[in-house]
């Protein structure tokens, strides 16, 4: 049975993958953290950016992956993001996990924007063969993008607007955050009251 305070080797994470497949666990230095279910606003933009993507790279050698696909990263972490591609034939035929992503792409949810932004953001900084990396938040028009721009080196751009072109560069792909935001109703959360 899992414990959540046991420290697992890789291999004991994958089989209790294997034995809980309607599950999802992400695998972090020996600790295994089960995952969540997202909410309709959440899954909807991570499918406007499938979609999207798809139609762009349908022609190129890079492949389009839901969060059904973890991303292996070296020999202790493994994540699902929303959306990762992969240019890497290598990965076409990988049976557990990816491990040549080049862009990686989270939808920010309150529960999850801190483990996003702060510990997956430095393991995908950390990771060569992640060129990009998109945060997209789910309760308002806002886009964080990361672009490598040598090894320990990056670019971040910020997008409000709904005409603003998000360029992915590595993957030669381009689209607006209307795009993204396709019938998506955004409910902002209240401030607290001061």
């Amino acid at each position: 049975m899992f414990d959540p305070q046991q420290s697992y080797t890789l291999d004991e994470y994958w089989k209790l993958a294997e034995t809980f497949p309607d599950r999802k666990y992400e695998y972090i230095d020996g600790v295994i953290r089960m995952m969540t279910g997202g909410s309709p606003v959440h899954g909807q933009i991570a499918v406007n950016i499938s979609y999207l993507l798809v139609a762009v790279l349908r022609d190129s050698e890079c492949n389009v992956y839901n969060s059904d696909v973890a991303l292996q990263l070296l020999d202790t972490k493994c994540y699902y993001p929303d959306v990762s591609v992969s240019c890497d034939p290598r990965d076409w035929t990988r049976k557990k996990a990816l491990e040549a992503p080049t862009v990686v792409l989270e939808v920010l949810s309150p529960t999850t924007e801190r483990i996003d932004k702060v510990e997956k953001l430095q393991v995908y900084q950390y990771y060569p063969p992640i060129q990009e990396i998109l945060f997209v938040d789910s309760r308002k028009c806002y886009v964080e993008h990361y672009h490598r721009i040598s090894s320990s080196r990056w670019t971040v751009s910020l997008y409000t607007d709904q005409h603003d072109v998000i360029d992915l560069e590595s993957i030669e792909a381009r689209f607006t955050l209307h795009d993204i935001y396709s019938k998506v109703y955004l409910e902002l959360e209240e401030e607290p009251p001061s």
